[in-house]
């Protein structure tokens, strides 16, 4: 009769209580995620027997390109371009429109200052957003400098040798030092400073010529030519100055003064004619 009683102790009212609980639990989950599944297999059948997926997605893209698209051209009322000449101006505010029918992404400061920044013109540029749809922009402008007359054309150059302009002709150009020779291009510095040393006699210059590429010669507009010397150019530019200065009207033309060797000078004097010789010799003649 002993074996027939259990020695183990009865569970607790507590441990009975919460296991109940959890089963219950368990229970109404399963119930949850059945009926889950079956609503979903359900809606499945009825809206995709009733409802074109395709149109829907395509609804929706046109709905957000719309969208996307008047954001766009809210936020951008006004350009405002700073530092620019007028028709630099035009171009930079047609630029930033343009960009903004290209997509939301790319109203944005850093994509348009890059943009901006490709114009030949700009050095650099600086892009602002402000909240009631203003773009400003300032921009370093480059300066022309110098013409470069390149395969029948002039390339209009600033400091740093980049083309900003190529004109088919010099008209209207005659402000800046014309530039001949071959890869002269890459010597703008160097003409500049010469350009600064013959101070007041370079509106006398008609061109300057980079030859074999390792020095200047200098061209008039009264056909003189000054050939300067590889070094020693500041020498060589004070005595081209001297003669330019106290020689006037000399009885033969000079052609070309060779200053290569700045310590023997050659200078070359136009051939005259016979009836000009004659005339000399005569003392001119009177009317």
């Amino acid at each position: 009769m002993s074996l027939l009683k259990s020695k183990d102790p009865a569970p607790s009212r507590l441990f009975y209580k919460i296991n109940r609980l959890f089963y219950k639990l368990w229970f109404k989950t399963l119930l949850v995620v059945v009926f889950l599944i079956s609503g979903a297999f359900l809606a499945k059948k009825i809206l995709y027997k009733n409802i074109d997926l395709n149109e829907e997605i395509k609804f929706f893209t046109e709905e957000s390109s719309a969208f996307v698209k008047g954001l766009t051209e809210l936020s951008i009322n006004k350009v405002l371009v700073k530092g620019a000449q007028e028709s630099l101006k035009k171009e930079i505010t047609v630029l930033v429109k343009n960009a903004a029918t290209e997509g939301f992404s790319a109203l944005n400061a850093q994509a348009l200052r890059e943009k901006i920044q490709a114009i030949s013109k700009v050095e650099k540029a600086f892009v602002k957003f402000s909240t009631d749809g203003l773009v400003m922009v300032s921009v370093i402008e480059r300066k022309e400098a110098v013409v470069f007359f390149n395969n029948d054309l002039y390339e209009v150059l600033d400091s740093n040798g980049i083309i900003l302009s190529i004109k088919p002709n010099y008209q209207g150009l005659s402000a800046f030092p014309l530039l001949v020779g071959k890869d002269a291009s890459r010597k703008i510095k160097e003409l500049l400073s010469l350009v600064n040393e013959i101070g007041s006699n370079k509106s006398e210059v008609l061109y300057y010529e980079w030859t074999g590429e390792r020095r200047w010669n200098i061209h008039m507009k009264n056909e003189l030519v000054f050939k300067l010397p590889e070094n020693n150019l500041s020498k060589a530019l004070e005595l081209m100055k001297t003669l330019l200065n106290e020689t006037n009207k000399p009885l033969k033309p000079i052609v070309s003064v060779d200053l290569r060797n700045i310590d023997k000078p050659v200078i070359k004097f136009k051939k005259a004619s016979s009836v000009e010789y004659a005339i000399e010799k005569l003392g001119g003649i009177e009317g």
